[in-house]
This record gives structure tokens, sequence and C-alpha cells, in this order.
């Protein structure tokens, strides 16, 4: 399969991003064990980074520095485990596991190494705003810690503060308090490392996300542009707003670019964007693999998944984080039978060989498996971090693909079908004229409908084989055939040459039109006389009879149109200068003459000093009742 020949590039590409998602070390990181963190093994400059992680103390409605006189003295000490949320510690005292609200003090005592260098601490974030302490200075913070809401503000930012060389125990204490989540605590690992090392995974983190945030943004204006070339093929659409709403996530997570850029917007309308552009991801991928799929989908499910998302996202805008953070994990769930049933309709894809099937379900894996991890994490059970951007970077990579490929095919059949259209087109021109075409303003056959006219002064010449029923009579049919077309192939090319179009063909007879000047339709027919000589010349040699044209000219008003009915039409002109043209070319036979023209087409003429004429007179033509003068051409 073609598709698979990006594989190797899109595990390059994994791999590269996860060597600049952070700096592995050498070493698995020590865990700190009843509130104490022991590095004395640990050397920053050799092993790297490490996290904060471990047993921590933790004393609940208690704010051991900024507030020791508040709460009670003898608070109770619980040792619990970081990153994780005070929701999952038991028997807190006057705490609502379902509506966390309160404030605490988590407390790790740090034993350094030796000779450790200047190091830096990183915090990234805690539910919902945070205090940071060292030997009971405050170092860095988010938002403002307070016993209550009124005095409680929520932050989210991630933070690089240097620390100095330590060379003592150090005290490192966290005030929390929270009172906007319905979940509360130390969320995600503090780090610690040398200067060096920790803005280096500052910079490769800003790095990994801008890098997918341009590539995804990229891939959201590509198809977006596509859809705008291609609106009928609604796959651009919603691969765009798909697109766009990962974006959108990618820049208030992780390393938070939209709210350091505005630090001073309100904590709930940064939350919400968070939280919705997750939530209306999931209806625009499954509009999306129903667009690329059509009827692949159950359209019960779908309208079941859709609903449910679309009800999530309206309690994200109209309530407050209190209520609209408990959708988080009913979304979830939700999600885990989305991707389920997606599974399900990709595989079954697979064994039916639907194209890019087996591609995209390679995709759907890698956002699975991100989605996953993103879902336990923000539970505390795994302690990971957010890869969701980097799995949705190899979906949409995957399936950027996909569509490239898909519209490069359909570029290709338009491709094909335009130039059959134009080969229908010049196939048509041979039965319809395109001068035809042109005076009718119509650019191509399909434009024509029934009763299109307009009305022109033309130049009409009629042209007719002498005696042809006595040559015919002593030819075969096919005899026949080839000799008119052997005719009709020399005089063609004559008529087209001095601006003229041929109109009809009347058995042995030639209708042509010249929309010009009438020069140019008595040059032709000149043209005409002088060919039938070549071609007399050559029937002499062959021992065939010569045979002998008459051609009659006339200039007048016409109209040129579609008549017939729906099903069936044909052009063609429709004027008394038709019918004199036929009556002028009828009268070569009495006159003994190769061309006549009617005095209209005489008096026209620009340039009368080129040909010699004899005025024959006078003559009354059949069907009509006044007489008209006639010329005839000596050359």
């Amino acid at each position: 399969m073609k598709s698979l020949k990006v594989i190797p590039l899109i595990l390059f590409l994994v791999l590269t991003l996860f060597s600049c998602r952070s700096k592995n070390s050498s070493k698995i990181s020590p865990l700190a064990e009843n509130g104490v963190l022991d590095l004395r093994e640990w050397n920053f400059a050799e092993d790297g980074i490490v996290k904060l992680d471990g047993e921590w103390k933790f004393q609940w409605m208690k704010l051991a520095v900024s507030r020791p006189d508040l709460g009670s003295k003898d608070a109770a000490t619980h040792i619990v485990n970081i990153p994780g949320n005070w929701n999952q510690i038991p028997k807190l005292e006057g705490m609502n596991p379902l509506m966390a609200f309160g404030y605490g003090t988590y407390t790790l005592k740090i034993i350094p190494g030796q000779n450790q260098g200047r190091l830096m601490m990183h915090f990234q974030g805690a539910g919902t705003a945070a205090s940071i302490y060292l030997d009971g200075k405050k170092i860095m913070g988010n938002g403002v810690v307070g016993p209550d809401a009124n005095s409680s503000r929520p932050q989210y930012l991630p933070l690089y503060v240097s620390i100095g060389q330590p060379n003592k125990e150090m005290l490192l204490q966290v005030e929390i308090s929270n009172f906007d989540h319905y979940k509360g605590g130390l969320w995600e690992s503090l780090r610690m490392g040398t200067e060096v090392d920790l803005l280096n995974f500052r910079d490769n983190s800003s790095f990994s996300e801008m890098f997918l945030f341009g590539s995804i943004i990229i891939m959201a204006l590509y198809h977006f542009g596509l859809y705008s070339l291609r609106r009928r093929d609604m796959t651009g659409l919603f691969f765009g707003a798909f697109c766009a709403s990962i974006c959108l996530r990618i820049f208030v997570t992780g390393e938070r670019f939209l709210i350091l850029k505005f630090p001073h917007l309100p904590w709930e309308f940064f939350n919400k964007l968070e939280y919705i552009s997750f939530y209306l991801a999931v209806p625009f991928f499954i509009y999306y693999l129903d667009a690329l799929y059509p009827h692949s989908l159950s359209a019960k499910l779908k309208r079941i998944f859709i609903g449910f998302n679309l009800v999530v996202s309206a309690i994200v805008v109209f309530t407050p984080a209190s209520i609209y953070t408990h959708t988080l994990i009913p979304f979830q769930v939700c999600l885990i039978f989305v991707i389920l049933w997606i599974f399900f309709v990709l595989v079954r894809l697979v064994r039916s060989g639907a194209e890019g099937s087996l591609m995209a379900l390679g995709g759907v894996i890698a956002l699975t498996a991100a989605a996953i991890n993103d879902s336990l994490y923000s539970q505390a059970v795994i302690n990971t971090g957010y890869y969701l951007p980097l799995g949705l970077f190899v979906f949409i990579f995957v399936q950027s693909y996909l569509l490239s490929f898909r519209f490069s095919q359909a570029f290709l059949y338009i491709e094909r079908l335009s130039d059959n259209l134009l080969e229908v087109n010049k196939a048509y021109s041979r039965f319809v004229p395109l001068a035809f075409l042109k005076f009718l303003n119509k650019n191509d056959i399909t434009e024509i409908g029934l009763g299109d006219q307009v009305q022109r002064e033309m130049t009409i010449l009629f042209s007719d084989i002498r005696s042809f029923t006595q040559l015919s009579e002593k030819m075969t049919p096919k005899d026949n055939f080839d000799f008119l077309n052997s005719y009709m192939r020399k005089m063609g090319p004559i008529i087209r040459k001095h601006g003229g179009f041929i109109d009809k063909y009347l058995g042995d007879g030639i209708m042509a039109l010249f929309p010009s000047l009438p020069d140019q339709a008595l040059d032709a027919a000149m043209e005409m006389l002088r060919e039938l000589e070549s071609l007399n010349q050559s029937r002499a040699d062959r021992h065939y009879e010569p045979i002998q044209i008459g051609i009659g000219l006339h200039t007048g008003t016409l109209m040129l149109g579609t008549i017939g009915e729906e099903e069936r039409m044909d052009g063609t002109v429709i004027s008394d200068a038709v019918n004199l043209a036929s009556r002028i070319e009828g009268l070569t036979k009495e006159f003994h003459a190769n061309l006549l023209l009617s005095e209209s087409t005489y008096r026209k003429l620009k340039n009368r000093r080129k040909y010699s004429f004899k005025k024959l007179g006078k003559v009354k033509v059949k069907g009509k009742s006044k007489s008209s003068e006639v010329y005839e051409v000596l050359g």
C-alpha cells in the first residue's frame, strides 16, 4: 500500500518529539519517604533533573507559613503521595470529596548532595492557587492563596525559579487553596535540577509545543482552504475544525503560552477554553470520519455521542468551574466508548479494504494511547505527563496525508474528466461549429438551450455539385461516401481559412456563413473553384470524369439559433436571405456559370477591382415576387 511509505517518517517525527519533550535521567529519580527526600546519592550535573515525588507531609485546613495563626495549632499531619489531589486523602475533617474546597500545606524536607552547583526549581501547577516557600521564604506562586473563596484567586502558570547552591537541608512547603475546581491539591510534580538542565527542559518543552501548534495550525488552514475550493467535500471543513480545537488546547495547556501572554485575564476564561477545546474536538472528529467514510458510522450512535458532547460543552460555557469541572469524568468515560466505537469501525473498514483505513487505524491507536494516558494522568493514577497533543499530531499527520492523497486523486480524476470534456467538445464541434456557439454567446455545447437565437448580417454561400445524381449511379454506396468525403475534405478548410464556417452539409452541397466581409466569402468561392481545377486534374489522371460545381453568394440579415424539442434539437439559420442565396446558386445551371452573387453582396464588397464581374441583369427568383440583380464573377 502506498500510504505505508510514510510510516517511517511518522515514527521519526514521534521519536524526535519525545526526545525534545524532556531530558531523561540516566538514573531513576529517588522518591520521598515519610516527608523526606534524600538526594545525597544524586548528582544533578550527571544524573539530570529529579522529580520531587513520593511521600509528602500534608496538613488540611492549615496555612503553615503565611497564616500560622489560622486553624488548629495541632492540625493532623497526613502522609500523601505527590502528585495527587486531596480528594483521595481519606478522613480529612470537613472535606467533601465531591466538592473539595479548602486549603492545606504540603511539606517536604530535602537533603541535597555536595557540590551540586546552582540549582533551579520548576513548578507546573496545582489546584488551584499555590504559594511555594523554601526555608520559610516565598520563592514563587500561582494566584493568591487564601482561607476562603473571597481571598483566594486561582491561576495556572509554569514557573522556573533559581534557588542558588544549597549545601544544607532544605524545607520545601507548598500552600494550596481551592474554591473553584471539584478537586484540589498538588496535581503535578515539582522538578529540581541545574539551571542549565531546567532551562533546556523549558526550551525543549516550548519548542515541542510550538512545533505541534505550528504544524497543526498549518494543517487546519490548509484544509480550510481545500474546503473553500471544494465545498461539496466536507472532510476539509471538519478536519480543519478538529485541528483548530487542538491548537487552542495546546495554547492553554503545557507551557500555557496564551496565559503567559494575557496573565490578567480571568482564570475561569482560560479554564473554559481548556475544557471546551477538548470537548468540541470529539464531534468534529466524528463528523470528519463520517464524511471520509460515508455510511460507515451508525447514525444512532453518532447522534448520541455528538449530543452528549454538545451538552457537556454547553455546561462548560454557562456554568462556573465548581460545576462544569465535574463533567470531566463522564466525558472521559464517553470518550472511551467513542474510541472503542471508532476503533471497531476502522477495523471493519480495514477488513473490507477501504482506501487509507489501515493508516487511519494506526493514527487512532496513537491518539487512543495518548488520550488514555492523559485521562489517567489527570486523575493522578499514573505519573507521566500530558501527551495528547503528541498523539494528536501523529493522528493529524496521518489524516492530513490521507486527505491530501484523496484530494490529489480527485484532482487527477477532474483532470481526466476535463481532458475527456475537451475531447467531447472537440467531437461536438464537428457537428456544431464553435463559431455557431460563439454567436450565441455560449462557451460549450452544454450551455445551448432550445430557442437560443441571435440576429446578424452575414454572407451566405451555397455550393452544389452538378449532375451528382448521374455520377452517384455509377458508384457503389461506399464509393459515393468516399467521393463526397474527399471533396468536402478539400473545400471545408478553404471556407474556414477565409473566416467562414460550414452551417450544414446538404448531401453533395455546402451551406457556409461568413459573418464579416463579403470579400471573404468571394475569396473563398474563388479558391474553391481553383481547388476544383486541381481535383479535376487528379481525376483525369485516373481516367475519371471531371466534376463541376455551382456557387451562389448573397448578403443579408438572418436569424441564427436552435429549433426542435427538448430531446432533439438542431442549429439552423432562418431567413429570407438564406432562400435567396440558395436560389442564386440554382441559377448557375441556367447561366452555365460557376459563381454568381447577388446585388447586395456586390454592393458591399470592399474591393471590387480584385475580380471581373458581369452584370446579368435582373432575374426573378422562384418563390420571390421581386426581381434580383445577379452578377457573374469571371475571374
